[in-house]
C-alpha cells in the first residue's frame, strides 16, 4: 500500500510504508503509518492499547475485535486505480502551501494546514492545483523573510549619533560623548539633561529650560549658596564638594542650597541650636552639647563601690550572681542606692577624723603578697615592678593600710619561700628580650593561679577545664595587670591544683574544703573535687599537716566575716559553716 509523505527536499511523494500502527484505545483510534502520530493517541492515556503489523487487513481485523471498523484495501486501491484513469479527478486537487507558521510545508487537507496558522503571528499562506507553484511559494517567501531579516539586522549595526543636551548643570550645552555629559550632571542638585538624534531638538531643549550656551563657550555656573545646618562644620559654603564633606556620612545632618544668600542665612536661623546668629559669615562652629557625669553604682558585686568608667562596673558585676548595679547623675544618689543594699561604711570610720575621700576616690595601699619583694607600696608603679613577670604573681590594693597587712599575712602563711626565692632568682637571671620581639603578657583573673604569665602553656595549665575561667592576652603588661585587677574575685585564695598528686615517701595529703558544697577536710582527691567543682566562689587548698588544713579553715571563716575595703559587708556564713 502506498501513502503520500512530505520530504523538505522532494515535497509531497507516495512510498511504502512497512508497519500499520493500529490504536484500538485511545485519543483517537485508527490505523496509523508514522510512529510519531500513534505514540500521540496513547503517550499518557490510561489503559490504551496499540499494536503494530506488516500487513494492513492484519492491523485492520486487530481493530474490529474492538468494534472499530476501517475501510478495506482492495476498495482503496479500486478507488486509487479509478483516480488515475481519470484526470479530470486530479485536476480537482488542492495545495495548501504554508509558509509562515507552526509547521511549514505543502498540506493536502484543509484543516490540518489551518491549524498551523491558527492565531499564529505573521502567517502566510496561499492554495495552488500545482504542486510545484505551491513549492515555489514556500521558497519564495523564504528568500523574502531572509532578506527582510538581514536589512534590520543591517539597520540596528549602523551606528547612530546621539547628541546630549545639559540644560541644568555644572556646565550647559550639547555634548557629543555621554561621559562628559554625565561629568556635569553627576551629583548636580536638580540637573536636566537628555538626548536627542537632531542637533536642532537638542537646542530648543536648552532654549525651553532658559539655559543657552553658545557654539564655543558656556555662560557662566549660578552661584549656589549651600546652608549647612548640622554638620561636621556648620556654615554657608559656596563650593559644592566643600559642603557635602561637612554632612557626607553625619547622623541627622541638614543642609539645603540657596539662590540667595539671606535665604540661606534665614535657613541657618531656624536652626539656632546649631548656629550663631552673631557671626555673619558663619565660620566653622560645633555644637556644645554638655556633659553628663554618670557615677556606676554596683551595690552587689565582686568590689561593691562607685565608679565613673562603665568598663570597670561592668567587669564587677558580669557572670556575678545576683549583682545589682544602676547609673546615677548624681553622687549623692549613687550613694543611697548602695545603702539600700545594707551596704555602709562602718561606724569606726565614719568617726574617724581622717577626711572623706573626693568624690569616692582616696590614697591605695598595693600589697605584694607573692612577687620579688614583699611589702605594701603606696605608688602604684613601685608595687607593679615587683610583680611584672612574676608567674604566680599576686597583689591587691586596698584603702586601709590595716586591710593590706592582713591580706599579706593570710597568704603568707603557707607559701613556701623557698619556691619563690627560687622562681625570683630564675626571673632575675633571665636576659632581657629583644626590643623587636613582641611577648605577649597572659592575663588570668579567674583560674586554678591567678596571675600574669608570659609562657602560653602555663597560662593554659591553669584555665583548662576551670569553671568559668577569665583569660587574655596583652602586649602591654600594664593592661595585663589592670586586667587581672578588675576581673579577678573578690577573695584571692587560690586552688593550687585540681589534680590528684601521688603520695611520694608515704606523705598524705589534707585537703580543706573551706568554701563548697559540703565543707571539710578530705584525705581522698576525688571527695575533695566532687565538693567544690562548678561551685561559685569555692575555697580549697591541700597540706601535709592536719592542724594547717584545720587553721586554713578557720582563717577563711574570719575573712568572710571581716570588712572590705571600707565597707562593713554583711555576709551569710557558706553551706556547711555552723
Amino acid at each position: 500500500m502506498r501513502w503520500l509523505d512530505y520530504s523538505s527536499e522532494d515535497g509531497y511523494e507516495y512510498c511504502e510504508t512497512r508497519w500499520f500502527y493500529a490504536v484500538a484505545i485511545g485519543r483517537h483510534t485508527g490505523i496509523f503509518t508514522r510512529l510519531e502520530e500513534a505514540n500521540q493517541q496513547v503517550y499518557g492515556f490510561p489503559g490504551f492499547c496499540m499494536r503494530k503489523f506488516s500487513d494492513y487487513e492484519d492491523a485492520r481485523e486487530y481493530l474490529e475485535e474492538f468494534e472499530i471498523y476501517c475501510d478495506s484495501l482492495t476498495e482503496e486501491e479500486e478507488e486509487e486505480e479509478e483516480g488515475e484513469e481519470n484526470q479530470e479527478e486530479d485536476d480537482d486537487r488542492w495545495f495548501y502551501a504554508v509558509a509562515v507558521g507552526r509547521s511549514t510545508g505543502v498540506f493536502l487537507d484543509y484543516e490540518n494546514a489551518r491549524d498551523q496558522i491558527f492565531r499564529f503571528p505573521g502567517t502566510r499562506m496561499d492554495t495552488f492545483l500545482e504542486y510545484d507553484d505551491a513549492v515555489k511559494y514556500i521558497e519564495k517567501t523564504n528568500l523574502l523573510l531572509m532578506e527582510e531579516k538581514k536589512r534590520k539586522e543591517e539597520e540596528e549595526k549602523k551606528t547612530r549619533v546621539w547628541f546630549y543636551a545639559v540644560a541644568v548643570g555644572r556646565s550647559t550645552g550639547v555634548f557629543m560623548d555621554y561621559q562628559d555629559a554625565m561629568n556635569q550632571v553627576r551629583g548636580y542638585s536638580g540637573s536636566q539633561m537628555k538626548k536627542f538624534s537632531d542637533f536642532e531638538e537638542a537646542q530648543e531643549y536648552i532654549a525651553f529650560n532658559q539655559v543657552y550656551s553658545s557654539d564655543g563657550e558656556s555662560e557662566e555656573e549660578q552661584t549656589w549658596f549651600y546652608a549647612v545646618a548640622v554638620g561636621r562644620c556648620v556654615g554657608i559654603y559656596t563650593n559644592h564638594d566643600t559642603a557635602m564633606e561637612q554632612v557626607l556620612g553625619y547622623s541627622g545632618f541638614r543642609m539645603k542650597k540657596f539662590e540667595d544668600y539671606g535665604d540661606a542665612k534665614e535657613y541657618m536661623h531656624k536652626n539656632q541650636s546649631y548656629y550663631n546668629a552673631d557671626k555673619e559669615k558663619c565660620e566653622e562652629l560645633a555644637p556644645q552639647v554638655e556633659e553628663v557625669t554618670w557615677y556606676y553604682a554596683v551595690a552587689v558585686g565582686r568590689v561593691v563601690g562607685i565608679y565613673r568608667c562603665p568598663e570597670i562596673a561592668i567587669a564587677q558585676v558580669h557572670g556575678y550572681p545576683g549583682f545589682r548595679m544602676r547609673k546615677f547623675p548624681d553622687l549623692e544618689d549613687a550613694q543611697a542606692y548602695i545603702r539600700s543594699f545594707q551596704v555602709c561604711y562602718s561606724e569606726e570610720e565614719e568617726k574617724s577624723e581622717e577626711p572623706e575621700p573626693d568624690e569616692g576616690y582616696t590614697a591605695w595601699f598595693y600589697a605584694v603578697a607573692v612577687g620579688r619583694s614583699i611589702g605594701i607600696y603606696t605608688t602604684y608603679e613601685d608595687a607593679i615592678k615587683q610583680v611584672h613577670g612574676y608567674s604566680g604573681c599576686r597583689m591587691k590594693k586596698f584603702q586601709n593600710y590595716d586591710e593590706a597587712e592582713e591580706y599579706i599575712d593570710f597568704n603568707q602563711a603557707y607559701s613556701l619561700d623557698g619556691d619563690r626565692d627560687a622562681r625570683a632568682s630564675e626571673y632575675e637571671d633571665e636576659t632581657e628580650p629583644e626590643p623587636d620581639e613582641e611577648i605577649w603578657h597572659y592575663a588570668v583573673a579567674v583560674g586554678r593561679r591567678i596571675g600574669i604569665y608570659t609562657d602560653f602553656e602555663n597560662a593554659q595549665a591553669q584555665v583548662h577545664g576551670y569553671s568559668g575561667f577569665l583569660m587574655k592576652k596583652f602586649l602591654d603588661y600594664d593592661e595585663a595587670a589592670a586586667y587581672v585587677e578588675i576581673n579577678k574575685c573578690a577573695s584571692d585564695e587560690e586552688w593550687e591544683s585540681d589534680e590528684p598528686v601521688e603520695e611520694d615517701d608515704g606523705e598524705k595529703w589534707y585537703y580543706a574544703v573551706a568554701v563548697g558544697r559540703d565543707t571539710g577536710i578530705y584525705t581522698d582527691h576525688e571527695d575533695a573535687v566532687d565538693q567544690v567543682h562548678g561551685y561559685s566562689g569555692f575555697r580549697m587548698k591541700k597540706f601535709l599537716d592536719y592542724s594547717d588544713a584545720q587553721a586554713y579553715i578557720r582563717n577563711i571563716r574570719e575573712h568572710y566575716s571581716g570588712k572590705f575595703r571600707g565597707y562593713d559587708v554583711q555576709v551569710g556564713c557558706p553551706s556547711g559553716w555552723s
